[in-house]
């Protein structure tokens, strides 16, 4: 397999336009994060395995290349030797076939559903008194739980990085930071929403505060707010649509442990 190049994947820029492609995907064609991409250029059409560091791929192309299928499972038991997160976003039920069979009770699969924005949620002064909204900085994340360090050297290779690259806003009480809504992945003009508030702040509107926020400054400065979630996760659809967004298509992920 041939690693695919910046310039091989401007040739090819309209199959991933036309194709489901997370945005992480575009994270890595783009440069904005490390990643591996790896092509096949010994038949037509190609088929990609793309992935991110921290063990997020996508499989995409010609479904029936079997060299290529082969190399994906030894791929992944490579990735399971060492004991690495392998999670695979899956571009069409072709390709959930294909994997049911080439890794046959490996790994689990999932449904997501992927939403699309259709309109800008209402703005108010929603912060409750004593706490306060402020835009995700070092100091932010020093003093988060979840969306701390090791989080973002996981998905943006650094705390540095994310900070000149990324956006994100929290909710803070004092020091401690109770909700935020980060970018965990940037690329193609895309902004993927990543969402969090401690348990015990739950139920005061604080995720919907931080994601408006969020949804805002995508729309000032031409970002399109990206939101993607577990079919069953009824809390995270209903949060979408107050924000604005509709569902659009559902998708499969296959992972071993960490989703």
């Amino acid at each position: 397999m041939q690693e695919l190049t910046k310039e091989k994947y401007n040739g090819l820029k309209t199959l991933f336009d036309e194709t489901f492609c997370p945005t992480f995907v575009y994270s890595i064609l783009e440069q904005t994060i490390p990643g591996v991409v790896y092509v096949d250029d010994q038949t037509f059409p190609r088929s990609f395995l793309i992935g991110t560091e921290s063990g997020i791929y996508f499989i995409a192309g010609n479904q029936g290349n079997r060299a290529f299928n082969e190399f994906i499972a030894g791929y992944y038991e490579e990735q399971a030797r060492s004991t690495k997160r392998f999670t695979l976003f899956s571009s069409n039920d072709t390709w959930d076939r294909v994997m049911n069979t080439i890794l046959k009770d490996d790994l689990n699969q999932m449904k997501r559903v992927a939403f699309s924005y259709q309109q800008k949620p209402s703005k108010t002064d929603m912060v409750p008194k004593g706490l306060e909204l402020k835009r995700i900085d070092e100091d932010v994340i020093s003093n988060s739980t979840e969306f701390n360090r090791a989080y973002y050297e996981e998905y943006w290779d650094s705390v540095s990085h994310f900070s000149s690259k990324g956006f994100g806003f929290a909710v803070l009480h004092g020091n401690h930071v109770v909700s935020e809504c980060t970018s965990i992945f940037l690329g193609h003009n895309r902004a993927e929403m990543d969402i969090y508030t401690l348990e015990e702040y739950r139920g005061m509107g604080l995720a919907y505060c931080v994601a408006s926020e969020f949804i805002e400054f995508c729309l000032k400065n031409g970002i399109i707010p990206s939101w993607d979630c577990d079919v069953c996760n009824n809390a995270s659809i209903t949060l979408a649509a107050k924000l604005g967004f509709k569902p659009v298509s559902e998708y499969s992920i296959f992972y071993s442990g960490k989703s």
